[in-house]
């Protein structure tokens, strides 16, 4: 193993000035926040400990896999990963004074990975083969021997340890689905089957605005640049972090947000045509209201609405129209300065939109 004790310096920056390839690395995050969500507590960092870095759990981790990406328009060759130091680099996490149990040391790239080697033919002769790796997944353990040996020695040489001391069973190669081209259409993607298999019913609109969000949060994280090398992981977590607790969080907050069609609010609503005007002027003003970002009562009534409904849930009982005045009478019971400004029935349709988003939340 390589030495302990010492704080590890990744360069995570040296080979990442090309704007495809930090889009890229936000794409990937995206991409494997998406893959690994029904198996894993994650959190994943961004630009820090090394491109992308994953932790098993969100809090008080045990395990971790770091990953450097690498992109090219071309090819990417095994020469190159040893040759730029990329396998040294990863190979240093192991020395890393926090602890934490080395998963996977993985090197992501857009193109197979290219191995050259030498073998010896039957009659003796040597002669070149290459080798194009091309899986999703391949552990260094599957390569050539021959691959294997250069790599050892390369990181001794660099990390000034013994080569028997090397250890190369936490390397694996990773080969993206993501293109330099179209990674963002493909990550996109990947969100809408995501969120239609999830929640069959979430709209359109819905969808497009939560990957936008995550793209723009994910963003903010990875350009964060004020972070000390030996900051506490609380510290990066909070400015470099994203876990699969706030992609649920984000997911449920858009669905609850987005206001559903007249025509949904009037169908749900179990009243008749005679009750247009009582919906419909309450729901251009939640319009309206909900896009005022300097509003700060309708939030207090939105979180007042959900907090009556949470307590006191819809049931069947009378129709949803009876039951959003119900709830308007408890919400101006619990915040009197709101009755001023919204009334049951503006409360009433708001209770109606909540509850059609709810039922989109279902499986």
């Amino acid at each position: 193993m390589a030495k302990k004790n010492e704080i590890v310096k990744v360069d995570t920056a040296a080979g990442s000035r090309s704007y495809n390839r930090l889009d890229m690395q936000v794409s990937q995050t995206l991409h494997m926040a998406i893959e690994l969500y029904d198996s894993l507590n994650y959190l994943l960092i961004l630009d820090h400990y090394d491109d992308i870095t994953l932790f098993d759990l969100d809090a008080d981790p045990l395990a971790v896999s770091y990953y450097q990406m690498k992109t090219s328009e071309d090819t990417i060759t095994i020469d190159s990963a040893i040759s730029e130091g990329w396998l040294a680099k990863l190979y240093a996490q192991f020395s890393r004074p926090e602890g934490w149990l080395v998963k996977e040391l993985g090197l992501i790239t857009n193109t197979p990975l290219e191995v050259s080697y030498k073998v010896i033919s039957r009659k003796g002769k040597p002669y070149s083969k290459k080798d194009s790796i091309a899986a999703e997944r391949t552990h260094f353990s599957k390569l050539h021997q021959s691959v294997q040996d250069k790599i050892r020695a390369d990181i001794a040489e660099k990390r000034g340890i013994p080569v028997d001391d090397v250890d190369l069973s936490k390397f694996a190669h990773l080969h993206t689905t993501l293109t330099i081209e179209r990674h963002k259409d493909i990550v996109e993607k990947e969100v809408q089957d995501f969120l239609y298999e999830k929640y069959p019913r979430i709209t359109v609109d819905t969808v497009k605005g939560i990957y936008s969000s995550l793209i723009d949060l994910l963003t903010k994280r990875q350009e964060y640049e004020h972070m000390p090398e030996d900051a506490a992981l609380d510290e990066v977590k909070r400015h470099k972090g994203f876990t699969r607790t706030e992609l649920s969080r984000v997911i449920d907050k858009a669905i609850m947000l987005s206001l559903p069609t007249f025509e949904e609010v009037q169908k749900v609503s179990g009243v008749g045509s005679e009750m247009y005007t009582r919906l419909s002027l309450p729901y251009v003003q939640i319009l309206a209201d909900s896009n005022k970002k300097t509003d700060e009562s309708f939030p207090t009534l939105y979180n007042a609405t959900l907090e009556e409904m949470s307590s006191s849930k819809y049931d069947g009982h009378g129709t949803p129209w009876e039951y959003g005045q119900v709830i308007g009478k408890s919400v101006h019971k619990r915040v009197p300065l709101l009755k001023t400004v919204y009334n049951e029935d503006y409360i009433a349709v708001l209770t109606i939109c909540l509850l059609i988003n709810e039922s989109r939340r279902q499986p």
